[in-house]
């Protein structure tokens, strides 16, 4: 057996890559690719993932053991017929090397493929930003100019030299495909890899919120307003800002950040036979560069609806 092991990162279609997958899993079977049903916290195998971490699942604030975990997923695969296997998470994207290696190790295939699709760090930056902001009761309202000079902050995964090179020191560069976010989605590269054209309809999942949206939650976030309020302000702001631009950053903060991790990347795209697309002398303006996320007269617009 094949196995295609998906590492994210986040903030990459992830979750239209796994619901496609889901949805669609008994005609994929139909066609020879296994996406097996065990360490799944919402259709994915994050479970796996976070035991991987040791991380708690913020789904039902379980901790997944990892030698149970692994055992499934081996168990799942020693039983399929199928010449290939496909597993995903977002949450593989930043594991430690020890357990990786155990992973490698207990696996039951001849061959594993890692595919890892990495972003421009300026734009998984704002992308995991906004995520953070946005979502209900996380408690999460750090302003993004917090990581603008400290941009690793913002989440591990923004490394991808150090996360990517964590997996191909253990499984190898030839076993790596590395491709860049930006050169299509990750989603039609897997349907065309694979050749499940017709199977796995692409699908916009999990999509960024306007800017003023997110701003929105997160001052709501600073005056500690309750979950429950969180959620109707959440729907009212989507209502009212529906047609807002993406959050944004000026240009000469995008600059820097991609700055930052030039020489990373150079280092990571060169270890696979590739050209950095991520360099300062590549990059070109943006749109909304120049355009305030939220202003006192949004605020008072939203107000008026509530009134």
């Amino acid at each position: 057996m094949d196995l295609f092991l998906h590492i994210g990162p986040h903030k990459t279609g992830t979750t239209a890559i796994q619901t496609a997958f889901a949805d669609n899993a008994a005609a994929l079977r139909r066609r020879g690719l296994l996406y097996p049903k065990c360490n799944w916290a919402y259709p994915a195998h994050h479970r796996l993932a976070f035991a991987m971490k040791d991380k708690v699942n913020p789904i039902d604030g379980s901790r997944p053991d990892f030698a149970t975990e692994l055992d499934a997923l081996c168990q799942a695969l020693e039983k399929s017929r199928l010449p290939r296997a496909f597993i995903s998470s977002e949450e593989f994207f930043a594991c430690p090397a020890d357990r990786i290696a155990r992973l490698k190790a207990a696996l039951p295939v001849e061959n594993v493929t890692i595919l890892a699709y990495p972003r421009r760090p300026d734009t998984f930056l704002i992308s995991c930003h906004n995520q953070k902001t946005k979502q209900v009761g996380n408690g999460f309202a750090a302003p993004i100019t917090r990581f603008l000079k400290e941009p690793h902050k913002i989440a591990p995964e923004i490394d991808a030299l150090a996360c990517i090179t964590a997996w191909a020191d253990v499984f190898g560069n030839d076993n790596v495909a590395l491709r860049p976010f930006e050169a299509g989605s990750p989603l039609d590269d897997m349907v065309a890899r694979f050749g499940i054209e017709g199977i796995a309809p692409n699908k916009t999942l999990n999509s960024s919120v306007p800017g003023v949206v997110a701003e929105v939650m997160r001052l709501a976030k600073v005056q500690d307003m309750g979950v429950a309020q969180q959620r109707k302000l959440f729907a009212k702001a989507n209502e009212v800002f529906a047609d807002r631009p993406p959050f944004s950053i000026n240009d000469a903060d995008r600059l820097r950040i991609i700055e930052t991790f030039e020489a990373d990347n150079d280092a990571l795209f060169a270890r696979f036979g590739q050209e950095n697309p991520y360099r300062t002398a590549n990059f070109r303006p943006s749109q909304n560069a120049h355009t305030q996320n939220i202003t006192v007269h949004d605020l008072m617009a939203l107000i008026t609806t509530l009134l």
